[in-house]
């Protein structure tokens, strides 16, 4: 999540404005063609960057990972998201063990907690970086970013990407379903799927190698 400040309480931050100030560092650093890549919040980014680049530069390849076009916000997971951030207490770790525990303890991903109790030497380092880094990362940024997403919905306009995309989707991502992933495939007119399968949301720790592999082919075919 960078190191951003909150400008103005009176002025949302949203997708669109992201992939606007993404549009605006890929023209000041002067490239024209280019590849995307982006998970989660960054893959909508990705998205929108895609619907909305001038014509005189050219996305060349997509890939997008644990991505749906719309959420729906009365799920399980969701509705647990949804109360962290309406809460008026902080969720953020207190200190490098509050931070083990509660990636050890983690709902949303049953499969990476099982990866980091069988790793502790990925447990201490991510835990060491999450804590270090919530300095520079304001709850109230953080609050507003589950905003932009909630208020997303790419589903109308998907059909107008016509840049080959590789979708990738963990079989167990518990954010958002397998069946998200098939519905960007159906509306994507260029695209192809990747499921791994029996992986929960963190395939990019614990599948780095071979989900590099896979991005790399694509990118070179």
């Amino acid at each position: 999540m960078g190191e951003s400040t909150v400008a103005s309480y009176n002025d949302p931050i949203t997708i669109e404005l992201m992939a606007q100030d993404t549009i605006a560092l890929i023209k000041h650093l002067g490239i024209k063609r280019f590849g995307l890549f982006g998970t989660n919040m960054g893959a909508r980014i990705a998205l929108t960057v895609a619907l909305n680049l001038p014509s005189d530069y050219k996305l060349e390849k997509l890939v997008v990972n644990s991505c749906a076009p719309r959420i729906d916000i009365t799920t399980p997971t969701f509705q647990r998201i949804e109360k962290l951030y309406q809460s008026s207490g902080n969720p953020l770790p207190n200190n490098i063990q509050d931070e083990k525990d509660r990636l050890l303890k983690n709902e949303f991903d049953k499969d990476f907690a099982k990866y980091l109790l069988e790793h502790p030497d990925v447990l201490d380092k991510i835990a060491e970086t999450v804590v270090n880094k919530f300095d520079s990362r304001p709850l109230e940024m953080m609050k507003r970013q589950w905003e932009a997403i909630k208020t997303c919905d790419l589903f109308p306009r998907l059909k107008e990407i016509k840049v080959p995309t590789l979708v990738i989707h963990a079989e167990n991502d518990t954010l958002f379903s397998i069946k998200d992933a098939e519905l960007l495939k159906q509306e994507l007119p260029n695209s192809k799927l990747y499921n791994i399968p029996n992986m929960g949301n963190n395939i990019f720790v614990m599948e780095r190698e071979t989900t590099a592999n896979v991005i790399s082919e694509f990118l070179n075919n």
